[in-house]
């Protein structure tokens, strides 16, 4: 049923996506593959190809690391190995939360499951993103910052210096070249994301918004549309997620 859904999708939605031997087996060894979309597989390389000569790269949102790991393949394919960045406060949330916030054993396990603790799944996938980028991201190998984004910008505004997941030092502050934004999908924090990523990145700087694409219903969709009528971005592709650039 799943899988007749998402071709339906691709026949009404269709977008340009790569086709790479390495990605194609990578994604297929780590979990979250199905996360990430393949459309945004294309627009982050035509990020990475057009990146401006400074700025580092961000990444909002990081799970178990499928993402950062596409994003370091592709800088270093075009040869754009710049500092990279992600932040992820590595806590979950339930399908149900909404409606389930008053049963305290759904909220301290993992999905109404009796054997996993909530604790113990975000550590895992924690450590799953550690274990998954120092294999396939070893030679640039993100500074993974244990924050919520809004926490990120303010040490990123200050040059407050964090400790990464590797246990690293990692410099702030600084401008950047390109952001992918896969947070919190709400409405309210997807603008936050945004408009704290536009604060630091240089003209001709990409923003990918994911989650974004016109079928969905979530807040960071909304929010792709309405930048369409901002005057410091310009829209670059809907594949089928919004790839913008500022202007």
């Amino acid at each position: 049923m799943k899988s007749l859904y998402r071709k339906l999708l691709v026949r009404l939605h269709p977008y340009k996506t790569l086709h790479f031997d390495y990605l194609m087996r990578m994604r297929t060894s780590l979990a979250g593959e199905s996360m990430l979309h393949e459309g945004n597989i294309y627009a982050l390389d035509y990020a990475c190809r057009h990146l401006p000569d400074e700025g580092a790269v961000l990444e909002i949102g990081s799970f178990a690391g499928m993402s950062a790991n596409v994003i370091s393949w592709l800088l270093r394919q075009h040869h754009k190995e710049r500092p990279f960045y992600t932040c992820d406060p590595w806590i979950y949330d339930g399908y149900h939360d909404h409606i389930k916030a008053d049963d305290p054993n759904y909220m301290a396990h993992f999905e109404g499951s009796q054997n996993i603790t909530r604790e113990e799944y975000t550590d895992f996938i924690r450590e799953s993103f550690i274990r998954n980028t120092s294999l396939f991201s070893r030679d640039l190998l993100p500074h993974a910052i244990q924050l919520h984004a809004q926490d990120f910008f303010k040490a990123w505004g200050k040059n407050t210096p964090q400790t990464d997941v590797f246990g690293r030092k990692a410099p702030t502050g600084g401008p950047l070249s390109l952001v992918y934004i896969d947070g919190d999908h709400s409405y309210d924090a997807a603008r936050q994301d945004v408009e704290k990523s536009l604060e630091w990145l240089v003209p001709g700087g990409f923003l990918l918004l994911d989650d974004s694409a016109d079928f969905w219903q979530y807040g960071s969709a909304l929010l792709a549309k309405e930048m369409r009528r901002w005057k410091n971005v310009s829209l670059v592709m809907k594949n089928p997620n919004y790839l913008y650039q500022k202007i």
